[in-house]
């Protein structure tokens, strides 16, 4: 397959690349459209990042994705779109915000080595792959059995990474949803592999960095409740089960195009992408906390036993008698608790371990930008705390929300939480 602009894949006589949003399109209303486009303007004065191309970019990726789903899913063995998104498996933000923050590393990465079509066919490989995440992710919720799930994941991991894969035959509503998701990550993998020998050295890091996703995925399973007795613990969480953090596998896309524009990547350029790799990693691991927190409500409402109160049991600020509790009452009793806040101040400490990797990979590389990584990754962290300030509406929330885009030095991280440095 070619890339997105050479090939003309997702065009069509009606196709409107340039086309805006609907307004009252999902997670798109006014005041989101406003900041996000703030945001890209504050990243303006970077040379990877210019105010409107950068806006450019995420309406075509936008396009490309939509376009996609909703002409180009089996009929015969897929859920079609839009019964996707009216069954909300799907939803429309899903390939909104996944575009958006696609810019914020694709971007920087890929801008100074490669054309524009390179560029976008990056964009919108990421685009499909966290939308294919999302999509299974509810269903794995909602419709699927822990078996089930764990079957889907494995399939998952061969759309996303091997030669030759073919959609199974379904017949049941289940099965054709998670047909749906395998032919997105198959369109993930067609992009990325397209002009990459499978033996370059970012197709292998590509690779096993989505065999310890899948694996990460699969362990986060166990986050069930069970007899009120705690499938992990924190330690277990910081170490193995965040490794569900898409942060690996959403750079290594980046950077399976940045060898194919490069054609081969030197000795200090690889070096340089192994660190903003690592940083990746745990800027997105912190954001998978943000998340915890933000969907706490909802996680004890489905049984799922999160980092929330994982580390209010290791703290001591509960016990296990309190997981039999209803869960309305278990979520006052964790809030009262300050495990919140503490919840928070470790996904700050996960987050901040990887301002030190970009350092290092900008005295590395000319190619890539890393000031704008930087940026980026704190317009992901105020992206991903968010949906807690939305929830909490506080002072406190609103606080912790707005210091994303200030110094590290402002973070402020207790002694008791700086102690479980040593799992990160």
């Amino acid at each position: 397959m070619g890339s997105v602009l050479e090939t003309g894949m997702f065009a069509s006589p009606g196709y409107r690349p340039f086309q805006a949003a609907s307004e009252n399109s999902e997670g798109t209303n006014a005041l989101y459209r406003i900041t996000a486009a703030t945001l890209l303007l504050c990243m303006n004065r970077f040379r990877s990042t210019k105010f409107p191309a950068s806006t450019l970019y995420i309406k075509k990726t936008i396009e490309a994705v939509r376009h996609r789903l909703e002409s180009y899913l089996d009929k015969a063995r897929c859920l079609p779109a839009d019964e996707l998104l009216a069954h909300r498996l799907l939803k429309k933000k899903h390939y909104y915000y996944g575009a958006y923050l696609a810019a914020l590393t694709s971007l920087p990465i890929l801008s100074s080595a490669g054309s524009q079509s390179i560029v976008l066919s990056s964009m919108v490989a990421k685009t499909f792959a966290i939308t294919s995440i999302k999509v299974l992710d509810n269903i794995h919720d909602r419709l699927s059995s822990k078996q089930e799930a764990v079957k889907s994941q494995r399939r998952h991991l061969k759309a996303f990474t091997e030669e030759s894969f073919d959609l199974t035959c379904q017949e049941s509503f289940l099965g054709k949803a998670e047909n749906s998701c395998m032919s997105m990550a198959r369109w993930t993998y067609e992009l990325v592999a397209d002009g990459l020998n499978r033996e370059a050295e970012t197709s292998r890091i590509y690779s096993r960095d989505f065999a310890d996703y899948i694996d990460g995925q699969i362990g986060s399973l166990d986050e069930k409740i069970e007899g009120a007795s705690p499938a992990t613990t924190i330690q277990d969480y910081i170490r193995r089960v965040n490794e569900k953090s898409v942060g690996r596998i959403w750079i290594d896309i980046d950077f399976c195009f940045l060898e194919k524009a490069l054609g081969r990547l030197e000795p200090a350029e690889l070096q340089a992408v192994l660190n903003v790799r690592m940083a990746a990693d745990y800027f997105f691991k912190g954001c998978n906390l943000y998340d915890d927190v933000a969907d706490l409500e909802e996680d004890l409402n489905l049984g799922i036993f999160s980092s929330v109160p994982l580390l209010a049991l290791d703290r001591g600020l509960i016990d296990e008698s309190d997981l039999k509790r209803d869960s309305h009452e278990l979520l006052r009793i964790l809030k009262q608790s300050g495990a919140v806040d503490e919840v928070v101040e470790l996904a700050d400490l996960i987050f901040l371990q990887g301002m030190k990797p970009l350092e290092e990979a900008k005295e590395l590389n000319e190619v890539m930008d890393i000031d704008a990584i930087v940026f980026g990754a704190r317009i992901l962290r105020m992206f991903a705390i968010r949906k807690w300030l939305i929830h909490e509406r506080s002072l406190n929330s609103l606080c912790r929300t707005v210091i994303s885009l200030s110094s590290p030095r402002m973070y402020h991280i207790s002694d008791p939480i700086l102690a479980y440095s040593r799992y990160i």
